[in-house]
């Protein structure tokens, strides 16, 4: 079984700019729409490919581009992975985790069964999973 659970914040790295003028503001919210619907497209390209995929857009309560994303496959499936790491390619403001469980993976441990990955800004890369992990031995699953 190959399950994956995560969310990203989608948008443009406003940072570097001291102050944020109205032209600047307007220019970067028209850079937050192009990068929402170039996400909104390449999503519908993944579900309109037979993925088994849950995806939810929210934009409520100031929280503006957030995507909550899932799939569930009997094998390993690398589509998630590589939707985070080219959201990285085409954004350098986004943030968010992706969680993977992989009892097919040779280094497979039952007691600590997710790998965790974090996109921040341009980089996507794998880290250590302790919050769940750490006491995931404890469950009856």
């Amino acid at each position: 079984m190959f399950n994956s659970y995560g969310w990203i914040k989608i948008g443009m790295n406003r940072k570097h700019l001291d102050s944020m003028d109205m032209e600047s503001e307007i220019k970067y919210d028209k850079l937050d729409d192009e990068l929402d619907a170039k996400v909104k497209s390449r999503l519908q390209e993944i579900v309109d490919t037979n993925e088994i995929i849950k995806f939810e857009f929210i934009e409520m309560n100031n929280l503006d581009s957030f995507l909550s994303i899932q799939l569930s496959r009997n094998h390993f499936n690398k589509t998630l992975r590589e939707f985070y790491n080219w959201i990285s390619e085409i954004s350098d403001g986004s943030h968010g985790i992706l969680y993977e469980m992989n009892d097919e993976d040779p280094s497979f441990n039952s007691d600590r069964p997710y790998k965790v990955w974090r996109l921040i800004g341009n980089e996507f890369e794998e880290c250590e999973e302790n919050i769940i992990n750490e006491k995931y031995h404890q469950i009856n699953y």
